[in-house]
């Protein structure tokens, strides 16, 4: 009786282990349907908007479409047409490295949400964005503008975020002013002289505007090689270097409503517009200096132009 009872026994248990084995093997085959992850309202934005195509494939040459979450965040975006203007085609934006375009994304995104009120008028504010480099914003009382581009009048609150398009993309900005100048071959005598002027630790701190006089400035100005900048008297060449910086943030937007400007170096520097064109001059130079291209930031708080003449005060 022993021996039937545990083999009845063992064959129940046995039972048992089959049916819980042939349970577990039934709920495996049924198929997981994973949860789909919701579109967030940027992602529906950059996804259907044709006029975003462009700015939708520079976020993926740059892997950053995580940027796209729904938060409290403002992307400063170039349409099409905005990109197209300074050759940033399919082909191109294909081409360039997912550094750079990771580079270009990240200046144009900034991590907080920033509401510039289009009555509000003022001085250009710095945002920190993921570049590590500050992008500017102001209002002059009927146009918001970053880094003198303007903003389009379409500016939204998209999910928890805020869109600004702009009329053309930013130049992302660098972290010294060595690094930049150093990386412009057509700056190559202000670098020299910023060196021996000791100018970049002279602006590290406040706010300033560097009016930044190409090659051919110093040579129509008797600096007709990089000795001729080291053996000048250190003292002329400090004076006139200083005052090519102005004290305080302007952009072309801004400068073009100033008629003088304080300088490091004492003396003002004046401003004018002849046919749209924005002229720099001092009482050392009757015939002003034209400005060639700007709005160029430069670590936490400088913003350089390029001119093609020397400033004299």
């Amino acid at each position: 009786m022993q021996v039937r009872i545990g083999r009845r026994l063992t064959l129940f248990v046995l039972g048992g282990m089959a049916t819980l084995l042939l349970a577990s093997g039934l709920a495996s085959c049924k198929k997981v349907v994973p949860t789909p992850t919701p579109i967030t309202p940027l992602q529906k934005l950059i996804n259907s908007d044709t006029s975003l195509s462009l700015y939708h494939r520079l976020l993926l040459q740059a892997n950053e479409t995580g940027l796209l979450a729904d938060k409290s965040v403002t992307l400063l975006i170039p349409g099409n047409a905005a990109l197209r203007a300074l050759g940033y085609s399919q082909t191109y934006i294909d081409s360039i490295s997912a550094t750079l375009a990771d580079h270009l994304v990240r200046y144009h995104f900034i991590p907080s949400r920033v509401s510039i009120p289009v009555a509000d008028s003022g001085a250009y504010t710095p945002y920190m964005t993921l570049a590590g480099t500050p992008v500017y914003g102001m209002s002059d009382g009927m146009q918001i503008w970053f880094n003198g581009t303007k903003a389009s009048p379409d500016t939204s609150s998209v999910g928890l975020a805020i869109v600004y398009r702009l009329d053309a993309p930013l130049a992302p900005g660098y972290d010294s002013l060595l690094h930049f100048t150093g990386d412009d071959s057509s700056l190559t005598f202000l670098t020299e002289a910023i060196r021996r002027t000791g100018l970049d630790s002279l602006i590290r701190s406040g706010a300033h505007t560097l009016l930044a006089p190409v090659n051919s400035a110093f040579r129509n100005a008797g600096y007709d090689s990089l000795p001729a900048i080291d053996s000048a008297d250190s003292t002329s060449l400090s004076n006139l270097i200083k005052f090519h910086v102005v004290k305080g943030t302007f952009f072309t937007n801004s400068l073009a409503s100033q008629s003088s400007l304080p300088t490091l170096q004492g003396s003002p520097v004046s401003v004018s517009l002849k046919n749209g064109l924005l002229q720099f001059s001092g009482s050392g130079n009757p015939v002003p200096a034209d400005l060639l291209n700007g709005n160029q930031t430069v670590g936490a708080s400088l913003v350089v132009h390029r001119i093609d003449r020397l400033l004299g005060p």
